[in-house]
């Protein structure tokens, strides 16, 4: 499949589960990846795993949270390769350093807001300058946002995280609708609990020692949670051109159990 054959796509964060996957699901599809993160040596790791499977990658170490790396980085890319077509940002975090789960009865304002300074924080700023150089090429292009579903929950004892993921899906909307006449599209792909992940894994054992019990989760109607794979097949699908009608929406993966 060649649905992203010749496109420029960055993906920051790209060191976490979900956007290494996006990465080389991105790449797979016939991208030029230009992967980020803070950890060169595992940056390293998964350039070398996307260009063994034929791949085209470039590798700088960038942090997502700082507005001056992150103008500077986008600026420099445009430069080299031409034009930018996508962003993909993968900012997370383990559970612990985001703050959660935590009793918001307790819980200092300041970790409150940890992930929302750092999670919304990095969307506004990779998406903002990306889509800049976009306006500037005068090409549009598409960004998409990574949300959880979590937003749309009532997971108690994650307050700050939860706000987060709402906090995005608004941000991408308004963007949307602010750079959408000059072509550019902003989507969020919304997944639920992937078991693969570590974050999922920490979570859950952060609720156990919390509560004392695990948080009860239901089977979806497809009897099964999603993968990290189903994830990142339906970024790709928003950054390709098969999606060119689409802007501001939603897209959740959840194997049907928010439908």
């Amino acid at each position: 499949m060649t649905n992203l054959a010749n496109k420029n796509i960055l993906v920051f964060a790209a060191t976490g589960a979900i956007a290494g996957g996006a990465a080389r699901k991105f790449a797979a599809e016939g991208a030029h990846v230009w992967i980020s993160g803070r950890d060169a040596s595992r940056l390293e790791v998964l350039a070398a795993d996307i260009r063994a499977a034929g791949g085209k990658v470039t590798v700088d170490e960038v942090d997502a949270t700082d507005p001056v790396a992150v103008e500077t980085y986008v600026e420099r890319v445009a430069g080299t390769a031409g034009h930018i077509d996508g962003v993909f940002n993968g900012i997370g975090g383990r559970p612990s350093d985001l703050r959660y789960p935590m009793d918001s009865t307790t819980q200092s304002f300041e970790d409150f807001m940890v992930p929302l300074q750092r999670i919304v924080g990095s969307q506004f700023l990779t998406s903002r300058a990306v889509a800049a150089q976009m306006v500037k090429q005068g090409t549009g292009g598409s960004i998409v946002i990574l949300s959880a579903t979590l937003s749309g929950m009532t997971a108690g004892f994650m307050a700050g995280i939860s706000a987060a993921c709402g906090g995005v899906e608004a941000l991408a909307r308004s963007l949307a609708g602010e750079f959408g006449l000059a072509g550019v599209r902003v989507n969020v792909v919304r997944g639920s609990g992937m078991p693969e992940t570590r974050t999922i894994q920490e979570t859950v054992t952060g609720q156990i020692e919390l509560t004392g019990q695990p948080p009860k989760m239901a089977l979806p109607p497809l009897g099964r949670p999603i993968t990290v794979a189903e994830t990142v097949n339906a970024a790709a699908f928003l950054l390709s051109d098969d999606a060119s009608g689409m802007t501001g929406q939603v897209v959740t993966v959840c194997a049907g159990a928010f439908v």
